[in-house]
């Protein structure tokens, strides 16, 4: 039996230390070319209060058309992780490869810095999704108070985790213009880390009967994990299960159940079903996946995404064949690849999202 995985964040963590060890990084020509002329826009840093988190105050890069109207806004969500306002992910900016293409195109872009991480304030650790949309939130409202801002039409493009938040926001806020989802999941949390881990394994080789049998344990662990109330009685119960596991899992296996059962964040995922949300949207959007993505696997999200976004009046899912849930172009889709892979994000998702943002503001 193989090592546990973890979710989206902590699996780029391991892209980040391998990249390291590099003698010489691949290039990263979409962020080469921004840097390599003057930007033909404005940039301004912004602070914006969260008024419903005590200490939280957000910093970010708000890029701006340079003539004086009043402009279309896009607040850009990032994924998990610890992430500053670029959200740097084996030496790719997607959030600074958007703004750039965005603002050429006359919208008003906010990305900002998680709170806790590099200028913005507040306790990242003890922080979870809601709490990252309720900072989300919060960025909205700041497009809305400033008077260069269109503010009928803001909108939200978010990937992975921050896909999510746009769908909680949305569900709330049927003002939003639009949502854009890079891959936000629709299947409870738990389901969803234990699928992830089985398809990392056979990418990495790893017989299926094998990654079944780890697939199986998982899927007793994180439910239990997830349904506790506190990490005493998650840690009781991994132990639980590790103890009667067949075959015995190894002091490595046992590190990492015990890792999740104490991490606050990962016992809320584990939690975690995004179905109700999702049901609630009331305003486009436009999903997007790719056919190589092993973190959300769309074989396993596109059904129930399908199913739960039935009552929106508009919405556009498209699945492009052979990338991989950074919307690059892979081999195999294993999280090991998104370092050597020279581009940010494949030129068509570009294309795609820039069109249909455009037909909706």
């Amino acid at each position: 039996m193989k090592r546990l995985g973890m979710v989206m964040g902590a699996t780029i963590a391991v892209v980040l230390a391998e990249q390291a060890t590099a003698a010489d990084p691949p290039r990263r020509p979409q962020e080469a070319a921004i840097a390599a002329t003057p930007a033909p826009y404005r940039e301004e840093i912004v602070t914006f209060e969260n008024p419903a988190a005590a200490g939280v105050r957000l910093e970010g890069t708000l890029t701006l058309p340079r003539d004086s109207k009043r402009f279309p806004a896009i607040l850009i969500v990032t994924g998990s992780g610890n992430h500053d306002r670029n959200a740097q992910i084996a030496g790719h900016e997607l959030p600074l490869v958007l703004a750039d293409t965005f603002t050429k195109q006359g919208y008003a872009v906010l990305r900002y810095d998680k709170r806790g991480v590099a200028k913005s304030t507040g306790d990242y650790q003890s922080a979870n999704t809601l709490d990252f949309a309720s900072d989300a939130a919060a960025a909205v409202a700041y497009l809305r108070s400033r008077s260069d801002i269109d503010t009928a039409k803001v909108g939200i493009v978010g990937h992975s985790e921050g896909a999510t938040i746009g769908a909680i926001l949305a569900a709330k806020d049927s003002k939003l213009a639009f949502i854009v989802m890079m891959a936000g999941f629709a299947i409870k949390g738990d389901i969803l880390v234990a699928e992830q881990n089985r398809r990392f394994a056979i990418a990495n080789g790893e017989a299926k009967d094998a990654a079944t049998t780890t697939y199986n344990l998982n899927r007793r662990l994180y439910d239990a994990i997830g349904a506790s109330k506190d990490q005493s009685e998650a840690e009781a119960r991994a132990r639980e299960i590790l103890t009667s596991a067949k075959p015995e899992p190894d002091q490595n296996e046992i590190d990492q159940a015990m890792m999740f059962a104490r991490l606050p964040y990962m016992r809320f995922i584990l939690a975690y079903d995004p179905t109700q949300p999702l049901t609630e949207v009331r305003v486009p959007v436009l999903y997007l996946c790719g056919s190589k993505d092993l973190i959300l696997p769309p074989d396993v999200n596109l059904p129930p995404l399908r199913k739960d976004l039935a009552g929106d009046h508009d919405v556009t899912v498209v699945e492009l064949p052979g990338l991989n849930h950074m919307f690059q172009h892979a081999e195999t889709g294993s999280p090991k690849e998104f370092a050597q892979i020279e581009e940010t994000v494949a030129p068509e998702v570009v294309t795609l999202m820039t069109r249909w943002v455009a037909k909706h503001t």
